[in-house]
C-alpha cells in the first residue's frame, strides 16, 4: 500500500490532524503518542493487516493534499508536527539540521583536526586545525553558508 493510499485509509479510519497544534486524534478523540523512535505514529487496520504512517506524512498530506520523499522537522523536535514546524526538502536537506556536528575528524598523518562540507554531492575541504574545536567551529560557520534551506 502506498503512503498516499495509507493516508486516505487513516482519514477514511476517522483520523483527524490539527494544524496549528500538530496532534493527530483517532476516531474516539484521543491523540496519537510518540513510538519508541520518538515519532508520532499512526496504526491502521485493514483487511486483518496492520500498516504504520509517520505522523508528520499524515499532517503534511492533510494540509497539502500530496504525498513528499522527505519532510523536515524545522526545530528539530520529533512529535512536534504543527504545520508550521514542517517543510519539504531532499534526503540530503533533511540531514543538515542534525544536531551532532559531522564534518569535522581526527587526521591521523598530519596529527591535526580536518574540517570538511559535503555541497551537492561534492566535498568542500575546509582546512585543517590544531584542536577539535577549531575544526568543528569552522565546519559549523561552513554549515551557516552552505547548508540553509
Amino acid at each position: 500500500m502506498t503512503r498516499e493510499e495509507r493516508c486516505k485509509l487513516a482519514i477514511e479510519k476517522g483520523f483527524i490532524y490539527n494544524p496549528e497544534n500538530g496532534l493527530i486524534y483517532n476516531r474516539y478523540g484521543k491523540h496519537t503518542k510518540p513510538t519508541s523512535d520518538g515519532y508520532i505514529s499512526i496504526n491502521i487496520h485493514f483487511q486483518k493487516i496492520n500498516y504504520k504512517l509517520k505522523g508528520h506524512q499524515f499532517a503534511w498530506y492533510w494540509v497539502n493534499k500530496e504525498c513528499v520523499k522527505e519532510i523536515d522537522h524545522i526545530n528539530g523536535i520529533r512529535t512536534d508536527n504543527r504545520i508550521l514546524n514542517l517543510r519539504s526538502v531532499t534526503r540530503n536537506q533533511n540531514q543538515w539540521n542534525r544536531q551532532t556536528a559531522k564534518g569535522y575528524y581526527w587526521y591521523k598523518r598530519d596529527k591535526k583536526w580536518k574540517s570538511k562540507i559535503y555541497v551537492n554531492n561534492k566535498e568542500i575541504n575546509l582546512g585543517t586545525y590544531n584542536t577539535e574545536e577549531e575544526a568543528r567551529n569552522a565546519y559549523l560557520a561552513a554549515k551557516q553558508i552552505y547548508h540553509v534551506i
